[in-house]
């Protein structure tokens, strides 16, 4: 894990880890208590809360040309930071709801440095370059009840996706790949794996589900949906 520099000035300088670079619709921004609108060239800071409103969207450019892009209806809070470059970045996101397009470029993926997308019940580690995550806590068709579903569809690369459970099961979803993570049970393509190893002795109640192909969520299509389009009927 990397250790944060003790300097103040390297502390003061992480506390800044992006900046605003589009922004379409509304948006707030809860810091030290307070809720301030969200505008063009802000500054994006260590333990900031971000919302976005319905139909509206936020980019946060990173170092590197990374950056992080909020859908409408999404919510998203600064967890953790790293100085990459000397310039402080996000290591830790945490998605409370919406969706979430992240493209980590650059030194963002060297070896020393991560990133991560926590949901409340799923973590997207970084290995790959874009990839979308969603949560949503709706009562979805043939859910059984379950509230809490987090979807990971990964553009360029590979990301590693794990539950939230004690140890967590991870497995490592690569380019055009679909993961639901839907409370403790698997699912791939809508349909409850329950105890399914899917080649890698995953325990049973383990959390990830890994779609087979690509275009085989929904039973055709050679791509993915595009992102920012909510979850796939179920």
């Amino acid at each position: 894990m990397l250790t944060i520099a003790t300097a103040v000035p390297a502390a003061h300088a992480q506390n800044t880890v992006g900046t605003i670079i589009q922004i379409q619709g509304s948006a707030n921004i809860v810091r030290n208590g307070a809720t301030i609108a969200a505008v063009q060239n802000m500054p994006i800071m260590l333990h900031d809360t971000i919302s976005t409103q319905p139909n509206s969207s936020l980019t946060i450019g990173l170092v590197d040309n990374s950056s992080l892009q909020l859908g409408g209806s999404s919510t998203i809070t600064i967890d953790a930071s790293v100085m990459v470059n000397g310039v402080g970045a996000p290591s830790k996101v945490g998605l409370l709801g919406g969706d979430l397009h992240s493209v980590i470029v650059g030194a963002m993926r060297g070896s020393s440095t991560t990133f991560e997308v926590h949901t409340p019940n799923a973590v997207g580690a970084v290995r790959g370059t874009t990839w979308d995550t969603h949560y949503d806590t709706d009562d979805h068709k043939e859910s059984k009840g379950c509230r809490q579903t987090t979807r990971v569809d990964v553009e360029d690369g590979t990301v590693q996706v794990c539950n939230a459970a004690s140890p967590p099961e991870c497995k490592d979803v690569h380019q055009g790949k679909r993961t639901w993570v839907r409370c403790g049970a698997f699912w791939e393509g809508g349909v409850n794996l329950g105890a399914y190893a899917l080649g890698i002795g995953l325990a049973a109640g383990a959390g990830v589900g890994i779609a087979a192909a690509a275009g085989g969520f929904n039973g055709g299509g050679s791509n993915p949906p595009p992102p920012h389009k909510g979850t796939p009927s179920e």
